[in-house]
């Protein structure tokens, strides 16, 4: 049988695996902040071992985990987070705003392969599938999520 919190689930999965994903760009260093696209200021402050990438991406990882948080409080794994309903949108809007730039890349892959970037195809893929999960997982789990009877 369908279990219609699954989409919410793998949302929250997701969130979860990008938050380690920036722990680990902590880690890693001024190449990592490079290759996931942080840009080169950024990079450059982690090479002088300024503490503002370091909190930077902390902080950004921190959101995700939150985000991961709401995703298994809507599909009602754990309790009820506040403002639930809208925060998911809010979520899955944000993802899904973020992946929209997909087209404009696969087209750039087409007509100009040498400027395209495979990886920020990925990416954009990623928050696109991502944004999906939480706002049809969302509209799934609608009545659970604004509490109707």
């Amino acid at each position: 049988m369908y279990d219609p919190t699954g989409l919410l689930n793998f949302g929250g999965i997701i969130c979860f695996l990008i938050a380690i994903l920036h722990v680990v760009i902590i880690i890693a260093g001024p190449s990592a902040y490079r290759y996931f696209g942080a840009g080169e200021d950024l990079a450059a402050m982690a090479e002088s071992n300024s503490i503002l990438p370091t909190l930077l991406t902390t902080f950004i990882a921190g959101i995700l985990a939150m985000f991961g948080v709401y995703a298994f409080s809507g599909a009602g794994q754990i309790s009820r987070m506040p403002f639930l309903g809208p925060i998911l949108i809010m979520i899955g809007s944000i993802f899904t705003l973020r992946g929209l730039v997909l087209p404009v890349q696969l087209y750039t892959l087409l007509t100009r392969p040498r400027k395209a970037e495979i990886r920020e195809i990925f990416f954009s893929l990623i928050a696109l599938c991502t944004g999906v999960c939480f706002l049809l997982g969302t509209r799934l789990n609608w009545n659970f999520i604004f509490n109707i009877h």
